[in-house]
């Protein structure tokens, strides 16, 4: 679909109230695939491959992630819907749900990082060296310094696959960046979040996005927090557990939707 001058992929399955799901940035939309038949068996589900991810692209200038997310909702004649993030994909839910919330009726993030907030997973050597891989052309030095962290549970083949559909392995043209949030970051606007929003952390993430969950939690207006036991690839390693925790959480907001 074209939506703000970018070709943006998507699929869909199921019907019902209508689900959008946003993937990570380890990855494009098929961090979502084994979470969405549980999803589509009672929702209509949507996922898309962000703008640089995957098999979506954009013209060389800068964009906004809020506003091709509501324009992704746009194309598809969508007034509302629930909006699921993964990671990257948690934060941008959470900025669209400050920007836009009469777009949303509800909202989940899973193990998100916060705009604003931190969370610190990598330390300086970590930071510095996985720098100097992605400048030397060593993406397998970059993805083992990202798995270090972000996979502790271990890696297969579809995880360094799925590396590989993100900017970092396909670097963009010099100055293409996303604009920030128009209203700010979210981790300092969290007591005007209003749509109801539940936020699942993952055990084995760093410190600082374990810390994310319970400061949603405590300064939202209507959110909700729980553990998962896994590390940050959450829907490929416990894609039944994700799927049945966020269907119990949107089928109780549908009934209250409708």
């Amino acid at each position: 679909m074209d939506v703000n001058g970018a070709r943006l992929w998507y699929d869909e399955a199921g019907q019902g109230e209508a689900v959008l799901l946003l993937h990570g940035g380890l990855g494009d939309s098929e961090l979502w695939e084994p979470v969405v038949p549980y999803l589509a068996e009672r929702f209509r589900t949507i996922r898309t491959d962000l703008r640089f991810f995957g098999r979506s692209a954009g013209p060389a200038a800068p964009w906004s992630w809020q506003q091709d997310v509501v324009g992704v909702l746009d194309e598809l004649e969508l007034a509302r819907a629930a909006l699921v993030g993964l990671s990257l994909g948690g934060k941008l839910a959470l900025d669209v749900a400050l920007e836009a919330p009469d777009r949303l009726w509800a909202l989940a993030c899973i193990a998100p990082a916060l705009g604003g907030h931190d969370a610190a997973p990598f330390t300086r050597e970590q930071d510095e060296a996985y720098d100097a891989a992605l400048a030397a052309g060593d993406l397998d030095a970059a993805m083992a310094i990202d798995f270090a962290v972000w996979a502790p549970l271990g890696v297969d083949e579809r995880m360094r696959r799925l590396w590989r559909a993100t900017p970092d392995a396909n670097p963009l043209p010099p100055g293409i960046e996303p604009r920030p949030p128009a209203g700010g970051a979210a981790a300092s606007r969290l007591a005007e979040l209003a749509v109801p929003t539940l936020v699942v952390t993952a055990t084995h993430d760093p410190p600082g996005f374990r810390r994310i969950g319970p400061l949603v939690a405590e300064r939202a207006q209507n959110a909700r927090h729980l553990e998962l036991a896994s590390d940050h690839y959450l829907t490929l390693r416990e894609p039944e557990l994700v799927a049945r925790t966020l269907l119990d959480f949107l089928a109780e907001r549908a009934g209250a939707f409708r």
